[in-house]
């Protein structure tokens, strides 16, 4: 009882600015004076200066003084979804969460980290296909030509069978001709 005694007179020392029976009125000497004892305190305390210093960096998180961002930054991903549903272009967006969700396993897989250790080998390979697609370009330039000597040779020669399967019929009706008049001569 004697201790909840003693912090209570602490207390009103601290708030009421009693001080060896002195009272400070003015609101502005109590706070200059609060913090003239807690930075006493705190240099004769070194452990509640670092606790003190660790909860000024962390007062935000702790206190929620109700800013609105800091509230957005601490929802969960099942309430930031809520919000963006609530939102007029919420189909757009749910649409490419979805995305984003399904195109996330494939991110960073082990297969593109083999790809930077493979490059040199890539090039390589590069300049090959390089090398045989001019060489596929000669090989079918030189089809090509043979080709067409194949058709010009087998033009000529469709001429030459023509022209001889005129001959021949030409010397076939001859014969023909000279077989009926010899047949009628006879």
């Amino acid at each position: 009882m004697d201790s909840l005694l003693t912090r209570v007179a602490s207390l009103e020392r601290s708030v009421c600015s009693v001080e060896s029976n002195t009272q400070v009125e003015n609101l502005l000497a109590q706070v200059a004076l609060i913090e003239r004892q807690l930075g006493k305190t705190l240099d004769e305390h070194p452990a509640l200066a670092l606790g003190f210093d660790k909860y000024e960096t962390l007062r935000d998180v702790i206190d929620g003084d109700g800013d609105l961002e800091l509230d957005r930054r601490m929802l969960g991903v099942d309430a930031k979804m809520e919000l963006i549903l609530l939102n007029g272009d919420f189909q757009k967006t749910l649409s490419s969460v979805r995305a984003i969700r399904d195109l996330q396993s494939r991110i960073n897989q082990p297969e593109y980290a083999a790809a930077a250790e493979l490059l040199p080998q890539l090039r390589k390979i590069e300049l090959q296909h390089d090398d045989q697609t001019s060489g596929f370009v000669q090989v079918v330039a030189d089809i090509s030509s043979i080709v067409d000597r194949y058709h010009a040779e087998t033009e000529a020669l469709s001429e030459i069978f023509i022209s001889w399967d005129r001959m021949l019929n030409s010397i076939e009706r001859k014969v023909s001709t000279l077989e009926a008049a010899k047949a009628a001569n006879d």
